[in-house]
């Protein structure tokens, strides 16, 4: 069973890290529910926006519709630790 270290930090078991992707620079984040901590990948609105803008034509206001979706999706989506 993985251990806290004197600087606070836990070795996710490679299992784990190849399961969802965890690579090393992987922005993560916490969410506590209770008695209860749990990692997740932070939000990435970068690959989101791509996505969406792939979808959209070029002009200004389909381009600006996305960028909104994304902002609220990512909000929406941020995590947050008491």
């Amino acid at each position: 069973m993985p251990e806290i270290y004197e600087k606070g930090q836990v070795v996710i078991p490679k299992f784990i890290r190849d399961m969802f992707g965890f690579k090393p620079g992987t922005e993560v984040g916490f969410k506590v529910e209770g008695q209860r901590v749990y990692i997740e990948k932070a939000y990435d609105w970068l690959s989101e926006f791509e996505k969406l803008r792939s979808q959209a034509t070029d002009s200004d206001e389909e381009i600006d519709r996305a960028m909104r979706l994304v902002e609220k999706k990512r909000n929406k989506e941020r995590l947050r630790v008491p």
